[in-house]
């Protein structure tokens, strides 16, 4: 199974933030940004325990009130958790992250795949979710709208792999992740996966 790049527009797409390589956690808020992406890189490409790839809304709020971007399902799958009606608003507060005092609670979608695998996508906006549990999607089709709801500094998808057994995996292949890549074309390093589906 490969993954198709889980958005539509990649013009509205600034910055990919992956999974962090580096084993050692870090308790001091100055430390978040020591860690290694799938090809050894440092902050801005990933963040102390990052478990996932973010994507960045170029334009932040402004894009994001303007209509956003869609977010897809990068494999066929079943919608097996998500959540929606949480405050989308969530901003880079100092060191941290505040929504305004509303719960720090994404809206997302978790897709589960044939192999047992399963695609989690978060932050979403506010009333976006586009499906229900139990319902079964194909690669491609709309899950909700870029937002950011939850731990969330700016608008942005989190998307994240995980195995059958709920331990993440980086959809990257690189020297600090694994040989084979989950994209179907993961693309150039300074670029984005390509947004065919498995198969075609």
């Amino acid at each position: 199974m490969s993954f198709r790049w889980p958005l539509t527009d990649p013009s509205v797409i600034y910055q990919t933030t992956g999974v962090d390589h580096d084993p050692t956690v870090y308790e001091e808020t100055a430390y978040k940004v020591v860690c290694l992406d799938y090809l050894g890189r440092t902050f801005p490409w990933c963040y102390d325990e990052h478990e996932g790839s973010d994507y960045l809304l170029d334009g932040g709020f402004e894009t994001m009130d303007g209509g956003s971007t869609p977010i897809v399902a990068a494999a066929d799958g079943v919608v097996v958790d998500l959540d929606d009606g949480n405050y989308d608003r969530c901003h880079a507060d100092g060191e941290g992250v505040s929504c305004d005092g509303h719960a720090m609670a994404p809206n997302y979608v978790t897709l589960e795949h044939a192999t047992g695998h399963a695609t989690r996508y978060l932050h979403m906006m506010e009333g976006s979710v586009a499906v229900e549990i139990g319902q079964s999607v194909r690669c491609g089709d709309t899950l909700g709208i870029v937002g950011s709801s939850g731990n969330s500094s700016a608008p942005h998808l989190h998307f994240q792999l995980e195995d059958a057994e709920g331990t993440v995996i980086d959809s990257y292949a690189g020297p600090y992740s694994q040989e084979e890549t989950w994209w179907v074309d993961q693309g150039h390093e300074e670029g984005l996966p390509g947004m065919d589906c498995d198969g075609g």
